[in-house]
């Protein structure tokens, strides 16, 4: 289910996230952070380096795809027919994908060569002991290529489709040739042109694979990595050392291909920018991050996607109090959680006066209209019409036991003696401290870390 994902359409009412948002509240603030970064930042694609490593590593299968010079063993044309095919391409990125994450780990302790971040490390760490550091890399697109499980959907190609399809980079299929890819190529060529050690990089695997792959007489040709050429696997790590050091050099290609430099996202990222350059920078939270962005210059359709955001939050966060409070001890009377809401400053007024202002929110609604996150938001805005906090638990806990109804799953709740006693059912969520959740406080982030982490690759960071 978690990887059609990434291989079909995505169907918003299904989600990896089940066992961990029990109020299904992750639909509905990742649409109003999709609206911001128009899909391209979310909480797996957010590293500058992989999204250069998936660049780059497409724009080769394209010039194997193009260059005639490349020609297929009589065994490679029977497994994939033509170098024109997906499996094909499967088979070139999973290659590329292994070789990179030899070369990095190969070569990490040279300085600046960072391996943390890199997917599949781990596994190719315990590959690589096994091996007695020389593995064996096969080009091929089945189970015995993969160093990663389900490396097509979790590693870097899988991992970053998603948003290098918004782009218009490809298609789900990898095809490279509809009008608007063709002009995005021309620019990406350009980008990689201009970076030595790209040109440099690309130039050498290609050769690569003509002389070292391409000429077994294998449908699944390999090679030991001690024996591919020393000078690749250091240019590979060197070219993709660390996320800091691909900010360097991509920062800008990747901030205006990906349109992060219009609108909300430049508000943003001008917030992170100018924060950074401070002698002691700030720990920006998703809260201070938007207040601080909607005080730049911003067109009305611009910063309606944030004020909407700040709107929506204290709404969310409100419901997941509650729902904390609900699930802090195994068993415990109905009136002790009322006592503890109250003790967080929260009234029997809280829930029910911001669900009315947002329902009276035409363009808010408007934004998640028709889809899952609409559905559930209607059914927590009838929040407004409730009177007592009794009332209000009823509610959620009816909204979240249909919930995990249409997910196969048992609900984590339930309430017992004539409705005054609270059964949890899973491991208590563990409450914070009431300062640390004062009325208006966020919970859910929007996509902003995840931009931030972006953000720091840009600015020539290393992630600790």
């Amino acid at each position: 289910m978690f990887l059609n994902r990434y291989l079909t359409d995505y169907d918003d009412s299904l989600t990896g996230e089940s066992h961990i948002d029990p109020m299904g509240m992750l639909v509905i603030w990742s649409a109003y952070g999709h609206q911001i970064f128009q899909n391209r930042v979310n909480s797996i694609s957010n590293d500058v380096r992989n999204y250069t490593l998936n660049l780059f590593n497409h724009y080769l299968i394209r010039r194997i795809i193009s260059d005639e010079s490349v020609l297929l063993s009589r065994e490679l044309l029977h497994e994939y027919g033509s170098k024109d095919t997906l499996n094909f391409k499967y088979a070139c990125l999973l290659y590329l994908e292994n070789l990179f994450v030899y070369s990095i780990l190969q070569n990490e302790e040279h300085k600046g060569v960072d391996s943390s971040g890199v997917l599949g490390s781990s596994n190719a760490r315990r590959l690589w002991v096994d091996a007695d550091n020389d593995p064996v890399i096969i080009f091929t697109h089945k189970k015995a290529g993969q160093i990663l499980v389900r490396q097509l959907g979790l590693g870097v190609s899988g991992r970053y489709k998603t948003p290098m399809m918004e782009i218009g980079y490809f298609d789900k299929h990898y095809h490279y040739t509809s009008p608007s890819a063709i002009s995005l190529w021309q620019e990406a060529e350009q980008f990689i042109a201009n970076q030595s050690k790209l040109k440099k990089l690309a130039k050498n695997l290609i050769e690569h694979f003509k002389e070292d792959l391409f000429s077994q007489r294998s449908p699944s040709p390999s090679i030991s990595f001690s024996d591919v050429p020393d000078v690749l696997r250091k240019d590979f790590a060197s070219a993709f050392s660390s996320p800091g050091a691909v900010g360097n050099y991509a920062r800008e290609y990747w901030i205006s291909v990906t349109g992060l430099d219009d609108g909300a996202s430049k508000a943003l990222l001008q917030v992170l920018d100018n924060n950074a350059k401070l002698d002691k920078p700030k720990e920006l939270d998703p809260q201070n991050l938007i207040e601080s962005a909607l005080k730049q210059t911003l067109s009305d359709e611009e910063r309606l996607k944030m004020t909407q955001i700040a709107s929506l939050e204290p709404f969310l966060s409100d419901i997941m109090l509650m729902f904390t409070l609900l699930t802090a001890k195994k068993s415990r009377p109905l009136t002790e959680v009322i006592t503890q809401w109250q003790e967080f400053g929260r009234t029997e007024h809280t829930l029910p006066q911001r669900a009315n202002l947002l329902r009276s929110d035409v363009a808010l609604n408007n934004v998640i209209n028709g889809s899952t996150a609409g559905r559930r938001m209607k059914n927590l805005l009838q929040l407004a019409d409730t009177a007592t906090l009794d009332d209000q638990v009823t509610l959620l806990l009816e909204y979240h036991n249909n919930l995990m109804l249409k997910r196969s799953q048992m609900p984590w709740l339930t309430l017992d003696n004539a409705g005054r006693q609270v059964k949890v059912h899973v491991r208590p969520l563990q409450v914070p401290d009431t300062e640390d959740w004062p009325p208006g406080e966020w919970y859910y982030s929007y996509y902003l870390p995840q931009f931030k982490s972006l953000v720091r690759g840009f600015q020539g960071v290393v992630e600790g």
